[in-house]
């Protein structure tokens, strides 16, 4: 009897262990991505947000609810990288998936009560779309360090899978720095940025950046071809057209 009880108690905290769980970017697909059926929620937060200390308790109750068919993973947003793969802005994040797809998500504190049924309705919908895209898509790129000081391998991989921020960012190196170092990291964010998506915004400034490191053909090139994108899109031109200008002066 006694060996029973300690049988039965030991599978009752592997249990209890599994509802709730700390995930990393390397073991989602065994995680969060299962295909069993089973509804789960992917919880963005971190140890400095206040909210997430508002709904500790509640995902814990939640989480050791045997009522409640549902496994809760954690994510540490400090050290992972899906959150920003999967653009997670701002925590406590929810995201509410079923056999590796997104059912829906939801964000900021809540009662218990509400994410219940939150998790209940995500629960009766249809399973359908692409997997959650957690990895991001796969670069030919390699980050390059800029001389700046902010400008740091770890930095700059909160922005690896975003598209704007890329193009943000090496639209700044272009027209605050110099150091050739920091124009080489910008041109790297800049052709990564053009993997993702490409766009008007992102040629343009490819091309000035070319322009800036004494790339004259390359430069003309890539302006000529935002020009062509941006009237197939019915887009201002205006910007790119003075570069052109510009370097065909020269």
């Amino acid at each position: 009897m006694r060996i029973l009880f300690i049988i039965t108690f030991s599978l009752l905290l592997s249990n209890l262990s599994v509802a709730q769980q700390y995930v990393t970017d390397e073991d989602m697909e065994e995680t969060v991505m299962a295909n069993d059926d089973q509804i789960k929620v992917l919880y963005f937060t971190a140890p400095w947000c206040g909210p997430c200390q508002y709904m500790k308790p509640v995902i814990k109750s939640i989480a050791d609810d045997e009522s409640v068919n549902v496994t809760i993973y954690k994510m540490n947003t400090d050290d992972n990288i899906a959150d920003d793969i999967l653009g997670v802005h701002s925590i406590p994040t929810y995201f509410f998936i079923k056999n590796g797809r997104k059912l829906g998500q939801s964000g900021s504190v809540m009662r218990r009560d509400e994410m219940v049924k939150m998790i209940e309705r995500h629960d009766r919908l249809t399973v359908k779309g692409d997997l959650l895209p957690y990895k991001g898509k796969p670069s030919k790129y390699e980050i390059v360090e800029g001389a700046h000081e902010k400008l740091t391998k770890k930095n700059l991989e909160q922005l690896w899978y975003s598209t704007h921020q890329l193009n943000e960012l090496s639209w700044k190196i272009y027209q605050n720095l110099n150091d050739k170092q920091d124009l080489n990291c910008a041109i790297v964010l800049i052709n990564r940025s053009i993997e993702l998506e490409e766009n008007v915004s992102n040629l343009e400034t490819k091309a000035h950046l070319l322009h800036k490191t004494g790339e004259d053909k390359k430069a003309l090139k890539t302006a000529k071809r935002a020009k062509k994108l941006a009237n197939r899109n019915n887009e201002s031109a205006a910007i790119v057209e003075q570069l052109i200008e510009k370097i065909e002066a020269e």
